[in-house]
């Protein structure tokens, strides 16, 4: 839903800025000139491939001759995202020969995207960058938390068991080394909670210290009151109490973040301060996490070494992200855009590649302009070289953030997204008259067949199928 939650009345995404832009297996699925449909179904099937043949250095091949050839057809942005390193991370470890292995693999295909460039003639107009949306560590212990949780009297709705009614909490991991826990208040879902809150109900208060004595777990996050944030460790706290724009951070007990400083900042101030400490920005990430109307009331982050996920973990994973640790919050930047700046946000390069094409972003965008060699000069420049509204970007051709997300590219896009609709509701309506048919079909497969063939079966019959067959196909399977 990352790309339906994004608000285009408050802000634009890079691909609304360029001429002919592309997303390749990228988690944001609109793009105006791809038809939604086609993105999400490439994807599902690049990804189920991988899932059963293990070869994820095949989808990010195919992701480099994506890249290619959409560069070629005069793509002016391309944004693609390389699954290897994550996928055999998980599965293997961080530093499994085939992660490494995966790494070498990208590199090469960087390597064959520059010389592309260069052959084309448009390699010195053309800003690079590769960066992670994550770091991560080796795990050895998988927390049972779903199992704390109805220890200490809860009825959790848990991956995969979505959809039975009448829960009264939920447990979502997030790359198994974060979870979020949402509790129900009465009969309604919705309204957060805050400490305070949960501290002062019994069974919240319960599991917030059965969690809090299992070895593993570094913290729990919450809300307080006007923006802040609490850290709960099992023998101190730290509260960021927000105020006229700034966090008053203060400590009782036990630092849980360890070499965090107290004091009154701002928000700028403590990512400069706390970027090399054991949980580098901490307060700002816990606090722009619960400003999401998905966010959860209570965050878990382990500790390196273990996660938050036991049941229905198969594969087994051995790697694992998504805490505030420093091992998985830095990542590595690498761009032929000479930055002088030591310490940024991923974001900052939205703000930052825009005003080096000579753009000026039309919505807010989170960032900063970050400083550049020859920045200010090839600003100039290139805002100079455009007598027209446009910028020149790319290999010159001229192009404008209106025209790139025009109504009529919107109306274009209106029959995909009515097709996929269609496509979903037929499968639901499929799979409801037929569940009988389905499920005895299948359970022949089984016997007859064993569950390695009907693996098989399953992939071919998807494989090939765009249809509404696809989704009583899926229905069987789960």
């Amino acid at each position: 839903m990352v790309g339906r939650d994004m608000d285009r009345d408050k802000s634009l995404s890079l691909f609304e800025y360029f001429d002919k832009p592309s997303s390749v297996l990228e988690l944001i699925d609109y793009c105006p000139n791809q038809p939604l449909y086609k993105i999400i179904v490439r994807r599902l099937l690049r990804i189920v491939q991988a899932h059963k043949s293990d070869d994820w250095n095949k989808v990010d091949d195919m992701v480099e001759k994506q890249i290619i050839k959409r560069l070629k057809a005069g793509s002016k942005c391309v944004i693609g995202s390389f699954f290897g390193i994550d996928e055999y991370s998980h599965l293997y470890d961080p530093f499994d020969e085939r992660t490494v292995a995966a790494y070498q693999n990208i590199d090469r295909a960087i390597g064959n995207i520059a010389q592309v460039l260069k052959d084309e003639g448009t390699y010195d107009e053309t800003i690079i960058a590769i960066v992670s949306d994550h770091g991560l560590s080796g795990t050895k212990v998988h927390i049972p938390v779903v199992d704390i949780v109805k220890q200490s009297g809860f009825d959790p709705y848990y991956y995969p068991k979505l959809f039975r009614r009448k829960r009264d909490s939920a447990v979502m991991e997030s790359g198994n080394s974060m979870a979020a826990v949402y509790f129900k208040r009465g009969d309604k879902w919705g309204e957060h909670w805050t400490y305070e809150e949960m501290r002062s109900d019994q069974r919240i208060s319960k599991l917030m210290d059965a969690l809090l004595s299992t070895q593993g777990v570094s913290f729990l996050g919450a809300r307080i009151p006007e923006g802040g944030v609490v850290f709960v460790g099992s023998k101190g706290t730290l509260k960021a109490t927000r105020l006229n724009g700034q966090y008053d951070v203060s400590i009782e007990g036990e630092n849980p973040l360890i070499d965090h400083p107290v004091g009154r900042f701002t928000g700028p101030e403590l990512m400069q301060q706390t970027y090399h400490d054991t949980y580098p920005d901490a307060v700002n990430q816990l606090a722009l996490l619960f400003t999401s109307p998905r966010s959860g009331d209570l965050a878990i982050s382990s500790e390196p070494g273990y996660d938050l996920r036991w049941q229905h973990e198969d594969p087994e994973h051995f790697g694992s992200h998504g805490s505030l640790h420093k091992e998985h919050m830095h990542v590595p930047l690498m761009t032929n855009v000479p930055i002088e700046d030591e310490k940024v946000y991923n974001y900052d390069l939205v703000p930052t590649f825009l005003a080096l094409c000579g753009k000026t972003p039309d919505k807010p965008t989170d960032g900063r302009v970050l400083n550049v060699t020859g920045f200010n000069d090839k600003r100039e420049e290139t805002t100079a070289s455009s007598d027209a509204p446009g910028a020149t970007v790319g290999n010159g051709t001229n192009t404008t953030a209106e025209a790139a997300a025009n109504p009529d590219e919107k109306k274009n896009n209106l029959p995909s997204l009515l097709i996929t609709i269609s496509i979903i509701l037929m499968g639901i309506v499929i799979t409801a008259i037929f569940k009988d048919d389905i499920l005895g079909f299948g359970e022949h497969l089984m016997v007859t067949y064993g569950e390695t063939w009907v693996d098989v079966i399953l992939f071919l019959l998807t494989a090939v199928s765009s249809s509404p067959l696809a989704l009583p196909i899926w229905a069987y399977a789960l």
